[in-house]
């Protein structure tokens, strides 16, 4: 663009400087005077406004998927002649869609506006690139420097889903149950004994036994079951053409199957890996004022490739088995023994592929159709 305007500028002060030699008069000489003087003026406009300009980048909190989010940027300190050109660049977090809107504000112009329309949920980065202030003329450029950020959190639409729960599978409030096939961390309960390794907690040594048999052994700590719903979202991505929509599509699940718990009045956990802090994020909810804090924080969720499955993850931050473990997931995900001990786990995945793994439920469905795939579901 600014080489385009060079181009016709010179072209133009050209056609002046020939027009003032061939017809010297008062109307050339006026006219080559203006292609010099004005120019020089939009460029000292431009020098001046890039030393004082300041820039302001605004976008709503939050909007539904599909809606065109109203954003803008607001110049200040532009002098007459200058142009601020810029960049709209939006990210989301959890697919890694990308975006990008070109903008530009003036004197008189300050406020440009920009619309962000993303087809998937999640929390989108919004930020200025390419920033700079110029002359009409395009003879010259400042490049700036915009420290300015805005997160907007992109709510997908939630669907209604009839829960029931597989009445082999039920904990009693009133009794606890620890597992018989997996330790744990409950020191009133113990698992078993074994052979002490370099590592273990010098507490959880069993001096009798260990005097018994002449070598050191630990107790294995019981792993209590929990009576509540756990809900996992695997964040792990992998390089199919649609791996975006299955993200969307398995944050999307996991979100109505949480409101429609919430609703029904079953307590429930809901997990996710936090790639920031590298570590599991796990939220109880119980009413619907937990439910939408919940949702607030799993849409800021990133996806990335990754090694470690939700199970992997879940196991190793947590020591708890639920009853009812639910895994919403864009593909089946590593690791599904790990959150059995007797309890039920269903995986719902979002790929649409049926696929089988052993003593674990697997639901496909798909994108287009959960709403009605989903509607009837026991856990």
């Amino acid at each position: 663009m600014m080489r385009k305007r060079r181009f016709a500028y010179g072209a133009w002060l050209l056609f002046a400087i020939l027009l003032y030699f061939f017809e010297n008069n008062t109307g050339t000489r006026t006219i080559l005077a203006a292609s010099v003087f004005l120019p020089a003026v939009s460029v000292l406009c431009a020098v001046r406004s890039a030393r004082r300009v300041t820039v302001h980048l605004s976008a709503p909190d939050c909007c539904k998927q599909g809606d065109a989010a109203e954003c803008s940027v607001r110049a200040e300190g532009l002098l007459p002649g200058a142009v601020l050109t810029a960049v709209l660049r939006g990210r989301s977090r959890l697919t890694g869609e990308e975006t990008a809107v070109k903008l530009s504000a003036s004197r008189f112009a300050p406020d440009a506006a920009g619309t962000l329309r993303t087809a998937h949920c999640g929390t989108v980065i919004l930020s200025l690139s390419d920033a700079a202030v110029q002359d009409w003329f395009g003879l010259y450029r400042c490049a700036l420097t915009v420290q300015s950020t805005r997160f907007v959190t992109v709510e997908p639409p939630l669907f209604d889903v009839r829960i029931t729960l597989a009445e082999n599978e039920t904990v009693t409030a009133d009794s606890e149950r620890w597992s018989s096939t997996h330790p744990g961390h409950d020191p009133s309960e113990t698992f078993g004994f074994r052979t002490y390794v370099p590592g273990d907690p010098i507490r959880q040594i069993h001096w009798k036994l260990s005097q018994k048999t002449d070598s050191l052994m630990v107790r294995e700590l019981g792993l209590p079951v929990a009576e509540e719903v756990l809900l996992l979202l695997d964040t792990s991505i992998t390089v199919r053409e649609n791996a975006a929509d299955a993200l969307d599509a398995a944050m999307t699940a996991l979100l109505s199957l949480s409101r429609s718990l919430t609703e029904q009045g079953i307590a429930h956990s809901v997990g996710w890996k936090n790639r920031e802090l590298e570590e599991l994020s796990l939220c109880t909810v119980q009413d619907q004022q937990d439910c939408t804090a919940v949702r607030e924080q799993i849409l800021t969720a990133a996806a990335a490739p990754d090694a470690e499955s939700i199970c992997d993850c879940f196991r190793k931050w947590s020591g708890d088995v639920y009853a009812h473990t639910v895994v919403c997931a864009p593909s089946l995900p590593r690791g599904l023994s790990l959150l059995q001990a007797g309890n039920r786990v269903t995986v719902l995945l979002s790929d649409g592929g049926a696929q089988s793994c052993g003593g674990v439920m697997v639901i496909p469905f798909s994108r287009k159709n959960m709403a009605q795939e989903l509607e009837y579901l026991e856990i």
